[in-house]
């Protein structure tokens, strides 16, 4: 009798212990940690009903006068007792932040690698761990608990999933990161403290993507997303509705983390800061191509500087050229490939062929690449901002020549009747099945990562593709003829031709000034005589 009234006062303590430890650690208000990940991790309800039971066993011994039941319950009690310091334990460890952490990260985990969310990498609905993590990501920003969203942040990049898993992942990376530069920007969120955990989620997608087979599609992704931030935090800072220290901080984040994406494509880069960026993650060529015509989008940091790697990638040797001479890295690669005399030998270069499968195909998928790039550039009519200032991010009409001349020196056609030719073939060319277009065109159906820009296929940008044809012909000195380019563009329909203005006036400078379409858009173009003048001068 005495040792049953000692085992019930022992788990009695531990109940209460445990109470306690609950009491002061976990807050009601929050549904991360769930009561569910707590119970499976310290075995609560099982201690709790081995203890029913021998207080059940001990009630009818005591009652009935029987020695056996009231044994039985003084037993399982000493085993309730064994069992409650092992959950008490378990409990101890919970208290501490470290503790905690790993248990959200092993419960996240878990949750990643169920097969619903695994198949869905753009929808969590279906995932209650995943939505009180995010809900739980919302309440720490909204209280401006700097201490409670890092936490948070590193439970998620310590996940440790399979490659299975780790497209969801990755998308629950951009998504959070999504939510803190819009808590920077709107909700008067410490910038610095999101831009630091912003930076832990883009190391940890690079990361993941090294696990996948095909890293291009989230690699692009990010990259889209981070140049997407860039123009937002610019406008927002214009507008008045962010500070100009929180568009200042996620300017610096996006231009960082794209060099960051660029050394680890890059397979000679300029400089690395660590041993994770020598190498390239994209070791085929219709990888390098999903990436490249991701990176190019929204007027990204670095965006002309990738297409270094691109041509190492796909020829297996360096291109030594300047673009800032006006060195032309698509035309060099393009006779490199397909030159009928010094095409480049080698196995990156016979597998960049074959990824293309002939100069038409090539000449076609840059084409829309350009395509894209030049709809999405920002608008050179918002005043820039001194604070917001970068090298890459700035308002330099020389920079902004410098990626139009990316594209505008790939000239695979040289009269206004080739142009015309070449921008039906835009509009109205199928790609054929397994070529680089048609690859990344079905590569990312139904892969939206969650990002806040979703894609647009180039066919439905009829301004930008008369663009694209049109920079192709305008002159890349002061002194160089454009009678061709006014040819091209005074033979379009009027209502294509004022919708090309209208773009022009928006990303070119001095466009905006001209009253007429033709002299909008040709002014707008000079912007490609600026790239290469001190060579020139110079000479």
């Amino acid at each position: 009798m005495a040792a049953t009234q000692f085992s019930i006062a022992f788990f009695a303590t531990l109940l209460t212990g445990e109470a306690v430890i609950f009491a002061l650690t976990f807050s009601a208000a929050s549904s991360w940690p769930s009561l569910q990940a707590i119970d499976s991790h310290i075995a609560f309800r099982e201690w709790v009903l081995i203890g029913w039971f021998a207080a059940l066993f001990t009630v009818c011994g005591l009652l009935g006068d029987n020695r056996i039941s009231a044994t039985y319950g003084a037993l399982l009690f000493l085993l309730a007792n064994i069992f409650g310091i092992f959950s008490f334990i378990r409990l101890f460890g919970l208290a501490s932040v470290g503790g905690r952490n790993r248990l959200l990260c092993r419960t996240l985990a878990e949750s990643l690698s169920q097969p619903g969310v695994r198949v869905s990498v753009h929808d969590f609905e279906n995932s209650s761990v995943v939505n009180a993590y995010l809900g739980a990501i919302n309440q720490a920003v909204t209280s401006n608990d700097p201490t409670a969203v890092r936490n948070l942040v590193d439970q998620l990049v310590e996940v440790e999933v399979g490659v299975e898993a780790a497209e969801g992942a990755i998308t629950l990376h951009i998504d959070v990161l999504h939510r803190l530069a819009r808590a920077a920007l709107v909700s008067g969120a410490d910038p610095i403290q999101a831009t630091a955990c912003a930076h832990a989620l883009v190391d940890s997608v690079v990361r993941l993507c090294r696990n996948l087979p095909e890293p291009a599609l989230p690699l692009g992704a990010l990259s889209r997303y981070l140049a997407w931030l860039t123009n937002t935090s610019l406008l927002m800072s214009v507008r008045g509705v962010a500070s100009n220290r929180s568009a200042r901080e996620l300017v610096a984040l996006s231009t960082d983390a794209r060099l960051k994406i660029l050394r680890c494509v890059d397979p000679d880069p300029k400089s690395a800061t660590n041993r994770d960026e020598l190498g390239t993650l994209l070791t085929k060529p219709h990888q390098v191509l999903m990436w490249s015509s991701d990176f190019a989008e929204f007027h990204g940091a670095h965006q002309a500087s990738a297409m270094y790697g691109v041509y190492e990638i796909l020829t297996g040797t360096k291109f030594m050229g300047n673009y800032w001479d006006g060195a032309s890295i698509l035309t060099q690669l393009r006779q490199a490939l397909f030159g009928a005399d010094d095409a480049v030998t080698g196995p990156a270069a016979d597998a960049a062929r074959a990824a293309f499968g002939d100069v038409e195909e090539y000449d076609h998928f840059w084409a829309l690449t350009s395509v894209t790039a030049l709809a999405t550039l920002r608008d050179c009519r918002v005043t820039h901002p001194p604070e917001l200032v970068r090298p890459e991010f700035t308002p330099d009409h020389q920079l902004l020549g410098a990626y139009l001349r990316t594209f505008a020196t790939h000239r695979y056609f040289t009269t206004a009747d080739e142009a015309r030719t070449a921008l039906l073939g835009l509009l109205s060319r199928t790609a054929p099945v397994g070529s680089a277009s048609d690859r990344v065109h079905h590569s990312r159906v139904g892969r939206t990562y969650r990002v806040p820009a979703p894609h647009v296929e180039p066919q439905q940008r009829p301004a930008a593709l008369i663009l694209a044809i049109a920079c192709r012909l305008a002159p890349l000195t002061p002194r160089e003829d454009d009678m061709e380019l006014r040819t091209f563009l005074a033979g379009l329909p009027s209502t294509g031709l004022k919708a090309t203005a209208v773009l022009a006036a928006r990303v070119l400078p001095g466009a905006a000034e001209e009253t007429e379409p033709i002299e909008a858009v040709v002014t707008g173009l000079k912007a490609l005589t600026l790239v290469g003048a001190h060579t020139r001068e110079g000479a």
